[in-house]
């Protein structure tokens, strides 16, 4: 899907590119027994190529096998451009209360593709009570009830 549009004087055409990635533990193995619910959110309001966007939530289905897909406008297609945000919330066995979540944040490249292989894939952040289920650095680990916030280096 393509457009042509104009902002500020600028003409310029845009394209959804389709984003993926699988969700697995480190052993490559879908989660079976947890109840993650995936969205994607812009780092903040922008003007993309049809008009004003707000920085909402889109939710992102989770397929068999951890695999999942999502349509986006590219960072640099919405101005000022802007940083996505994937996050995975953690539910508890009912499906309903948010028992952890884990973040990372991507510039969303022209052409899509993996989010995996897109720039800035560099926030992790892990908010639960119990410690990541890994001690590597670049994780930040927020405790949801003492507010402590721990930065593995």
């Amino acid at each position: 899907m393509g457009a042509l549009f104009s902002l500020r004087g600028i003409m310029a055409d845009f394209t959804i590119y389709e984003y993926t990635g699988k969700l697995t533990d480190f052993r490559e193995g879908p989660f079976m027994t947890a109840f993650p619910k995936l969205w994607v959110q812009p780092e903040h309001d922008a003007f993309s190529p049809t008009g004003p966007s707000a920085a909402k939530r889109i939710p992102v289905v989770l397929e068999s096998g951890g695999l999942f897909a999502v349509n986006l406008t590219a960072s640099i297609d919405v101005v000022p451009p802007t940083r996505y945000s994937l996050r995975c919330e953690w539910l508890d066995s009912d499906g309903g209360t948010p028992i952890g979540w884990a973040q990372w944040d991507f510039i969303a490249q022209p052409g899509g593709g993996p989010i995996s292989t897109m720039p800035n894939v560099m926030t992790r952040v892990w908010y639960a009570t119990t410690q990541p289920p890994v001690d590597r650095a670049g994780i930040y680990w927020i405790h949801p009830v003492t507010d402590e916030v721990r930065e593995w280096i």
